[in-house]
């Protein structure tokens, strides 16, 4: 286990093979190689906008260019949060951190520390490199579903228990609105 973990970290930083699409390819097979593969391309896809992205929500370009690569389960409430506005005393009911890094500081890279099937899907644990170090801690669980023959990002477990699903639901009844 402890040489995949090294593998992960050095295929992360140096970034030496290609990753084939396994988000949409016919010839995959839904398995734990398979399902890191897909989460590891998000991040490497992701983590480095939402590094130089700061100032912005890099979740909302992520939900809108590649609306794909999530369930619609997933994309309705996101797109729903991302759409809420401020209450009327000032203060903002929406997602203030990256929902997809746990975090309001993103690091210059994640990798898979591990996968785990949990029930029909996978949840990968992915570890954070802030400024060339390897953060020992778990950030973020992603759990992904296979669909339609492609792999979907369907929730975000956090470190203490809490999950993406559930903070959702929990600003939209403090908006008065539905998520389901």
């Amino acid at each position: 286990m402890r040489y995949i973990k090294y593998a992960f970290i050095l295929l992360a930083l140096f970034g030496t093979t290609s990753h084939a699409d396994s988000s949409s390819s016919a010839s995959s097979v839904p398995d734990a190689n398979s399902a890191g593969a897909f989460v590891q391309d998000f991040y490497d896809w992701y983590a480095p906008m939402a590094y130089r992205q700061k100032n912005s929500l890099p979740w909302e370009t992520a939900i809108t260019l590649k609306s794909d690569l999530f369930s619609t389960r997933l994309s309705v409430a996101l797109k729903r949060d991302k759409f809420s506005f401020a209450n009327p005393d000032g203060s903002y009911t929406a997602l203030d951190s990256d929902p997809f890094l746990n975090t309001y500081n993103p690091c210059e890279h994640y990798i898979v520390e591990k996968v785990v099937e949990y029930e029909k899907n996978f949840r990968v644990s992915m570890q954070a490199i802030c400024d060339g170090k390897l953060r020992q801690k778990v950030v973020v669980w992603a759990e992904v579903t296979w669909k339609k023959d492609k792999w979907l990002l369907s929730n975000f477990y956090y470190p203490g228990g809490q999950d993406l699903f559930t903070m959702l639901k929990k600003l939209s009844k403090k908006r008065g609105s539905d998520t389901e």
